[in-house]
């Protein structure tokens, strides 16, 4: 597509947000080759955003809300349900390749769940006339087209395997369940978190169908919130169903347990070679996030984990685009205590 179309695609998805002081940019460039849709809370965009930390990339900041909320002239969509924002998204879709999402797993994973065409993050790259989204190959893009000051993705073919490997393990994560799913044994998630999840896909659904009569002349609009509202639908369907949250408490033990055995063989202090990389990333915005929602007692008898959490969690970048992130955008977890005593400086 011609870049002036993207950018004026980029430019009608960025007047969706309600507050200019969400507009922003990041870093010493005026014009910056690359434009980001995502939200603070976001654990995708976490990922995206710690990356371009690391690699000290300037970029246009666009903080979309992405609950949507009842007013009191009716529902209030999501800013990332907006047409213009879709329509953007749906570039990057038809370069992955993959059917929309049919359903609900709780992972935000498009290999395997297939593709969410109302969702962050978003990368625009004004240079390549390109739009990328997946917050895996958003990162992967960003180190391909710019290696310094740092790789996270080695050169090596199996030293680069080996971080795969842990980037494929994080990106099946449950995520999802876990920040909306209402676990029947032990919920440790911050008491006002709980009260937002009562009604959030009540009003994710209002809004999608919203959307859809008020652009029900546009198919392809319509094919992206039928498949939105069926994943939505889904979540609604499992979010106090006792098997699968279980289920899903059970996959993050069982991965954290073979991550505890990853970091003993480990060459050095990081879990896949002797350099920080895109795994590390990767699972520090993780581990952050399950430590906002009480889980962290889950490595209390794994000490690898425990020191890797510790140690990933003085990174600059994690700390400001993971645990400050959280700490700002989502209510109060006293389970974050002892993360948010990091320092923000610029990456090493």
């Amino acid at each position: 597509m011609h870049n002036d179309s993207i950018s004026s695609l980029a430019a009608c998805a960025r007047a969706a947000i309600a507050d200019p002081a969400r507009i922003t940019i990041v870093g010493n460039d005026a014009n910056p080759r690359f434009e980001l849709f995502h939200a603070a809370s976001s654990l995708c965009s976490q990922k995206v955003r710690t990356v371009l930390l690391e690699k000290r990339l300037p970029y246009r900041s666009n903080d979309m809300l992405i609950l949507s909320a009842m007013g009191p002239d009716g529902v209030i969509p999501a800013e990332h349900y907006h047409p213009p924002y879709v329509r953007l998204r749906l570039i990057a879709g038809q370069e992955i390749g993959r059917e929309f999402v049919t359903g609900y797993s709780g992972r935000p994973s498009v290999d395997t769940d297939g593709f969410d065409p109302c969702a962050v993050p978003l990368l625009v790259d004004h240079e390549a006339s390109r739009v990328i989204a997946d917050s895996r190959r958003i990162c992967c893009y960003l180190d391909a087209v710019s290696r310094a000051p740092i790789q996270l993705l080695p050169d090596d073919d199996q030293e680069r395997a080996a971080v795969m490997r842990q980037v494929e393990i994080v990106d099946q994560m449950p995520n999802g369940a876990l920040l909306y799913g209402s676990h029947p044994d032990a919920d440790r998630r911050p008491d006002a978190l709980k009260a937002i999840m009562e009604t959030v896909y009540d009003h994710k659904i209002a809004a999608i169908e919203a959307m859809l009569a008020d652009n029900a002349e546009d198919n392809a609009l319509v094919a992206a919130y039928r498949a939105k509202l069926a994943k939505e639908r889904g979540g609604r369907a499992v979010r106090r169903d006792a098997a699968f949250q279980r289920a899903a408490r059970h996959h993050v033990e069982r991965v954290l347990k073979e991550l505890d055995r990853t970091l003993v063989t480990a060459p050095a202090q990081y879990v896949a070679g002797h350099a920080f990389s895109l795994g590390d990333v990767l699972w520090g915005v993780n581990l952050v996030r399950l430590a906002y929602l009480g889980l962290a007692p889950m490595w209390d008898d794994l000490p690898n984990v425990a020191r890797y959490a510790e140690m990933l969690a003085k990174r600059p970048s994690l700390c400001r685009e993971a645990i400050r992130a959280t700490i700002d955008s989502l209510p109060p977890s006293q389970q974050m205590d002892a993360l948010g005593s990091c320092v923000e400086t610029s990456p090493a």
